[in-house]
């Protein structure tokens, strides 16, 4: 069993993103992922969880996509929603606008596109008795544009209660992001070239970890839910695996934070190149809140 680097975020969050940050890209590119503790912060992962207690209870477990892959890639006893950004401006704060992740974002993807924006922030629900979730890449949502050498989107999971081994950490393959582009694990566990890592971490915790390390939610054996939470950003240029827009509306976006509304999809997207999309009038989608 490998171990991934753990480190331990400052109460302040700024400071912490200057301090962490050369050691997590050090971990990301030697291992592919990191654990921060106090990340999140205990006390925000607590009210986040308050702040989703609706979504819970109206939420059913396992996914009715119709496909079996993804149902198997859901599994059938997780719980699974989006729109946190709707649902808790605790999320906004402290996880969309969390300094230390967009200080990681800000390297490892502003190489690759001119900026980038919220993939998902996601709830993972694992409930008892969940088999583990076969292992795979992130980068693989978008398989056109994967490219050796090139990160399309980095991922936080976040701890909002204790990740343990017993109830479904997360496993990871340290090194697996040197595999070649597009290369996809499955659920072979046959395959001895990496050893296996899980995210035990406290809540408020994260771990940050790039597209292309291969990794999966662990098997459930307790009579607990582990309680998660995914934030990833892309590259601007593609488009992302949630459409925020639909969920967090003009009137809401509004009363955010300039960023984070940007992350959200309320704003477009110029390339280095001086292409322009996802425009409103042919102008940028900033344009909305000018008289807000």
């Amino acid at each position: 069993m490998a171990d991934l680097l753990r480190l331990r975020a400052d109460d302040d969050p700024v400071a912490s993103a200057v301090r962490l940050l050369p050691d997590i890209l050090t971990a990301l590119d030697a291992d592919g992922g990191v654990i921060v503790e106090n990340l999140l912060g205990a006390e925000p992962a607590s009210r986040i969880l308050a702040d989703l207690a609706d979504g819970y209870a109206a939420t059913d477990p396992g996914s009715s996509s119709g496909s079996e892959l993804w149902e198997t890639f859901h599994g059938q006893n997780t719980v699974r929603f989006t729109g946190l950004a709707a649902r808790s401006r605790t999320f906004v704060d402290h996880a969309l606008l969390n300094p230390t992740l967009l200080a990681v974002a800000d390297a490892l993807l502003l190489p690759n596109g001119a900026d980038y924006w919220l993939n998902t922030g996601q709830v993972m629900g694992v409930g008892p008795g969940e088999p583990a979730q076969y292992l795979h890449r992130d980068e693989n949502n978008w398989p056109e544009a994967v490219a050796d050498g090139k990160e399309l989107t980095v991922s936080c999971m976040f701890a909002l209660g204790d990740f343990t081994a017993d109830n479904g950490a997360t496993v990871v393959l340290p090194g697996s992001h040197r595999l070649p582009a597009g290369t996809r694990r499955g659920d072979d566990e046959t395959d001895g070239r990496f050893e296996h890592a899980r995210a035990e971490m406290p809540a408020g915790s994260g771990m940050i970890y790039t597209g292309k390390v291969v990794h999966g939610a662990g098997a459930n054996v307790t009579e607990s839910m582990r309680h998660g939470m995914h934030v990833s950003y892309v590259v601007g240029w593609l488009r992302p695996e949630e459409a925020s827009p639909l969920m967090v509306d003009r009137d809401l976006a509004a009363t955010l934070p300039v960023r984070a509304r940007r992350l959200l999809g309320w704003s477009s997207y110029h390339s280095v190149g001086g292409g322009r999309t996802w425009l409103v009038d042919f102008e940028d989608a900033e344009r909305l809140f000018a008289d807000r």
